[in-house]
């Protein structure tokens, strides 16, 4: 199983997302703000990132862009995980370095298989 970041400000948000995540055998690291998150996926070792794009101090995009400029997390897996669903969105959010899109609300079978398909066990 992985190390997951999740930056997600809103706390039940978060805490549906742990469950989940947790219930897999996944070990889950929350940041409550970007700056937050930024800091962790530099300090730890994290296998996966679910980024919220509308976080209280700097941006979700921002984030992404910045990870993206380090070697260390340039090749790290992002899943955008936000509530603008539309396709104009989805397309920013890969275009900034996201991997993969998760429209909120969602269903916890969802959540499971994209974080599967980017933390496939080594064979």
């Amino acid at each position: 199983m992985g190390t997951i970041l999740l930056v997600e400000d809103n706390q039940n948000t978060a805490d549906f997302i742990i469950r989940i995540l947790e219930s897999e055998g996944h070990t889950v690291l929350h940041a409550t703000r970007g700056l937050e998150g930024a800091r962790w996926a530099r300090a730890a070792h994290i296998d996966l990132v679910l980024m919220d794009i509308d976080l209280p101090d700097v941006n979700g995009r921002s984030v992404v862009l910045s990870l993206r400029r380090q070697k260390s997390a340039s090749t790290l897996p992002i899943i955008a995980v936000t509530v603008q669903a539309d396709e104009e969105s989805v397309r920013l959010a890969e275009g900034f370095g996201c991997n993969a899109f998760l429209a909120k609300p969602f269903l916890p079978e969802e959540l499971i298989g994209l974080v599967n398909h980017f933390l496939k066990p080594a064979d």
